[in-house]
């Protein structure tokens, strides 16, 4: 048989009716199969350069692809079977016999078309490789013992895919339309009328078809290679690129504070838009340059077109970077939202949570809101971080003029894709720290120090007088607190997506605890302080009190007794008080650090201590020399006093010889003068007695001082009443009448005679004296006798009146010609004959005063009287108040004033006193009926105030209306008055 011929048949031209490519491409692929591997170097360089891409191209793809194709059971009949099949369709379609040289037996025939169509003519561009898991569950079946055979195991894999390919074929060529017209014996259908035209061949509009064809191939960009390479490209080795490494994060050991959080994704951004930049584009415009270097693109005199071409593989470009966008955005809501949710066994990593204390309240660090907001920020920031990419004719061509569309790419993800993310993100985000905010209620306990509570304590605690062992057990509580606080094992704990740190808030609560610790202690170290400042105070006073020098002998006897208080009493408690600071310091060190300062004074206290035993010997020393000094001194004061007295008692038989009344001043100073000495020479003896006494001494007597004294005493009482009289007695009788008091003049008159009367009988020894006595006893007498006349002349009741009834009675003008009229006037005008006549007309007057000065004074009492008013709810007017103390002074001046008016001396006031009735009962009515209508007016606003009472009671309302009405316009005159009162009181 003769092989070309048999290569030759016609229906070996035939092409499948199906293609997965276009026919330039599967005629590529064919020739590659059909001439087999050695034809690829009997080409050109770069056929063969071309041709080797393309089929890399596809073994790419082939081995990217991970399809679902369904394994067809196999059966040992098949090839009979698809013989049978294809020979039926030969049958239908042929005639049954052929004439030339060669010819070909039906089964040969069959199975010649059958090869071909398995070997030659489906191709395995587009057809998925067979899956790995395929082949590792037939590894399964092999048994273990045979796992070591390796060389056996991979021809029996070369075998399974040969069969696989095998059986791929088949498939595809039992799926193949066997008769395009349709008309094969029984497939006869019955066709709507719109698809008649499909069954019409040759097609109509074929032509038309080829031809759009052939323009889509010219425009259709899409389907170009270099667009279809930049797919694959992307397909290969950047579909699994995102914006963010959720792996990296998620495999940290370590959980993230929130700033980390943000520099890690600014990094990951960073790294992933230079890994664009430097290798996707880069790639793409690799890819491209050698497209053009091989004529795949555009012609650049076609500047339309070749803008068109960019623009669409700006598109693709742009379609890639939103699937990197959005599968970034996915992956990173996925890593919120459910990867380091709570509910999954922990194996993320999770962001720090920082408590800690802010005034009152535990708070988180960073702020929840704040982390809710930097998580949705990722968000734009992803997709900020992809419209930064170049277009590639920018690349391609740097003299290229910007259009419209920009010099980026421009990858747009709609809000509604991005919205629901962030919710989800926000949801699954304050649902995780629902677990933080219960943990803080594990803090509870501390509630007193969180809410300053500790320190009020503390304050009122210390605002007491404490004893030092109180505070320094509060001290040691709040030592025990802030230690436990401190020492607390769990500071960090994993709660869901979040690691919750105390550290800060423990902190916070130990500083709390040891300020209140170190305010008690240092309560502790000013007590200490105090009591060492008391100790060397009372150290440094014994010290000055027992080296002083005493100034007389009364003082050495008292330092004398105060040292031995100090000794018996003074120094035990001086020296338990020491010991008692010692300790105390001891403990004081526990809490604080002494400064020098503190160190200094309890040495000093100490030093005190141990230098009183010195003190009080050299105050030994002192004392025994000052009392040796005053016992002789005391007995030289004694001899001298008593010269002294001597001496008074030769001043005393003085007074004996003084008789003249002119030189009464003269006697009487000089009596003073002797008084007085005599004063201090009892003072005297009382310190020469107190010296004696501390000495030890028999107390001194001095009878003289006492004889003296008694001597004398009658002689200053003369001299001083006689003295008083005769000037009291020029003032009564030649000054003003409205400067004589006559009730007082009588009582001073009496007590001058009694007295002059009493001394009289002592001065028998002494007659000059006793004349003394005698002339002023005679002058006290003869003006006794003019008492009653100026108890009428110096009335102060006395008015015109009065003067006029006197001056009728005299026979002649008595008024005072003016204020200068003396009593001595009147005395020589020789009126006692009208005494009895005066005395009445004087207790009249004396009558009428009191009434008029009741009357005044009930007139004065309301000077300073005030309504008060009060601005009543918010009805914007006033009403009276306190008007309790108004009707009492009111009450008690109505009774005195009806008292008055029965009198019978009122009628020079019958005017007065009948007006003054009248103004208190009107006032007596006005406020009677004020409070009334204010009472009404109380008890009525509240009702009709209410709009439904004024719809119900229309006519009421109007007449209340009108009152009210009337009632504010009064108050409100009042309350202005009032005001201006106020006003002119200030002024």
């Amino acid at each position: 048989m003769d092989m070309e011929a048999c290569r030759k048949q016609p229906w070996m031209e035939e092409k499948p009716l199906f293609s997965l490519f276009g026919s330039k491409h599967l005629r590529r692929e064919a020739a590659v199969e059909r001439d087999g591997p050695d034809s690829r170097t009997s080409g050109s360089s770069g056929r063969a350069q071309e041709l080797f891409h393309s089929r890399q191209e596809v073994q790419k793809h082939r081995r990217s692809r991970t399809s679902q194709a369904s394994v067809w059971q196999k059966n040992k009949n098949l090839h009979q079977s698809l013989i049978k099949v294809m020979s039926q369709r030969v049958a239908e379609g042929c005639s049954s016999s052929h004439t030339g040289p060669f010819t070909f037996t039906e089964e040969t025939r069959r199975e010649m078309m059958y090869n071909y169509y398995i070997q030659r003519g489906i191709g395995l561009v587009n057809v998925a490789p067979l899956q790995d898991s395929c082949l590792e569950k037939i590894h399964e079946l092999i048994p273990s013992k045979l796992s070591h055979l390796s060389w056996e195991q991979n021809l029996l894999d070369d075998e399974i895919k040969e069969e696989y390919l095998h059986s791929v074929r088949a498939a595809m060529l039992t799926s193949t339309p066997s008769d395009p017209s349709g008309n094969e014996k029984g497939n006869e259908k019955d066709l709507p009328s719109h698809r008649l035209e499909m069954e019409i061949v040759p097609k109509p509009w074929n032509r038309s078809f080829v031809q759009a064809r052939k323009k889509m191939s010219l425009n259709l960009h899409c389907i170009s290679r270099p667009l279809l390479q930049m797919m694959i490209l992307w397909h290969n080795h950047y579909k699994d690129v995102r914006l963010i490494d959720v792996a990296e994060l998620c495999s940290r050991e370590k959980f993230m504070e929130l700033s980390e959080f943000q520099q890690i994704v600014s990094q990951h951004l960073d790294l992933t838009q230079r890994f664009l930049l430097e290798n996707w584009l880069s790639d793409v415009h690799n890819m491209f340059y050698m497209a053009n270097m091989h004529n795949l693109l555009v012609s650049l005199s076609k500047k339309g077109k070749l803008e068109s071409f960019f623009n669409s593989a700006a598109v693709l470009m742009t379609l890639q970077l939103q699937k990197l966008t959005l599968n970034s955005l996915s992956d990173y809501t996925r890593l919120i939202s459910q990867e380091m949710h709570s509910d999954r066994a922990r194996g993320t990593s999770g962001f720090v949570l920082h408590l800690i204390l802010e005034d009152t309240d535990i708070k988180f660090e960073p702020d929840l809101r704040a982390y809710e907001k930097v998580l949705v920020s990722m968000f734009e920031l992803m997709l900020r971080s992809t419209r930064s990419i170049p277009r590639i004719e920018t690349t391609l061509f740097p003299d290229w003029e910007e259009s419209n569309l920009g010099k980026t790419l421009k990858p747009i993800i709609l809000p509604e894709i991005t919205q629901p993310q962030q919710e989800e993100v926000c949801r699954a985000f304050w649902a995780e720290t629902d677990r933080p905010k219960e943990y803080i209620h594990q803090y509870d306990q501390y509630a007193m120090l969180m809410s300053r509570e500790a320190e009020e304590k503390v304050e009122q605690f210390l605002s007491q007088r404490r004893s030092f062992q109180d505070i320094m057990e509060e001290a040691i509580r709040y030592q025990q607190l802030a230690d436990e606080i401190q020492y607390t094992p769990c500071k960090v704990v994993q709660l869901g997506m979040f690691e919750v740190r105390s550290h800060k808030l423990l902190r916070s609560l130990v500083n709390r605890a040891q300020e209140l610790k170190h305010k008690l202690a240092m309560q502790m170290l000013q007590d200490h302080q105090e009591m060492s400042r008391n100790l060397c105070t009372e150290f440094e006073k014994i010290s000055e009190k027992a080296l002083s020098t005493p100034a007389d002998t009364l003082t050495l006897m008292e330092l004398k007794a105060y040292m031995q208080k100090v000794l018996t009493t003074e120094m035990p408690r001086l020296e338990q008080q020491l010991a008692d600071s010692n300790r105390q310091l001891c403990s004081i060190m526990d809490f604080v650090t002494l400064s020098p300062e503190d160190l200094e004074l309890n040495a000093q206290t100490v030093h005190w201590f141990q230098r009183m035993p010195s003190i009080f010997e050299e105050h030994e020393h002192m004392a025994i020399a000052k009392t040796e000094l005053y016992q002789s001194g005391l007995k030289l004061h004694r001899e001298r006093f008593m010269e002294e007295l001597v001496n008074y008692s030769m001043q005393m038989k003085e007074f004996l010889g003084f008789g003249e009344l002119s030189d009464l001043s003269k006697y009487l100073k000089k009596a003073q003068a002797l008084n007085a000495r005599l004063d201090l020479a009892s003072e005297k003896i009382n310190e020469l007695n107190l010296e004696e006494e501390a000495f030890g001494w028999p107390v001194s007597q001095y009878p003289l001082r006492t004889l003296i004294q008694d001597k004398l005493t009658p002689f200053l009482h003369l001299y001083e009443t006689a003295s008083d009289f005769l000037m009291h007695h020029e003032q009564w009788l030649c000054g003003p009448l409205s400067a004589v008091i006559p009730d007082k003049v009588e009582l001073e008159v009496g007590n001058y005679w009694r007295t002059i009367y009493k001394l009289e009988k002592g001065f028998s020894e002494a007659p000059n004296a006793l004349k003394i006595a005698g002339t002023i006893k005679a002058k006290v007498e003869s003006f006794r006798e003019h008492i009653p006349m100026i108890q009428v002349l110096c009335n102060p009741g006395l008015r015109t009146r009065h003067w006029d009834a006197m001056s009728e009675l005299a026979g002649f003008s008595l008024h005072p010609v003016d204020e200068q009229v003396c009593v001595a006037q009147y005395l020589v005008m020789q009126l006692e004959q009208h005494l009895s006549s005066f005395d009445g007309i004087s207790e009249a007057a004396s009558k009428e005063h009191s009434l008029e000065k009741a009357l005044e004074k009930m007139s004065s009492e309301w000077c300073f009287m005030e309504f008060t008013l009060l601005a009543y709810r918010e009805t914007g007017t006033f009403i009276l108040s306190s008007v309790e103390e108004i009707q009492l002074l009111l009450d008690d001046h109505l009774v005195k004033t009806q008292t008055m008016r029965g009198s019978p001396f009122i009628k020079p006031f019958t005017k007065e006193i009948r007006e003054w009735e009248a103004k208190l009962l009107l006032l007596q009515e006005i406020l009677d009926e004020w409070l009334k209508v204010q009472f009404t007016w109380l008890y009525l606003e509240p009702i009709f105030s209410s709009p439904d009472i004024m719809v119900q009671m229309p006519e009421e309302g109007r007449h209340f209306t009108a009152v009210d009405k009337t009632w504010r316009e009064t108050m409100m005159q009042v309350s202005l008055m009032f005001l201006a009162c106020l006003i002119g009181r200030c002024h």
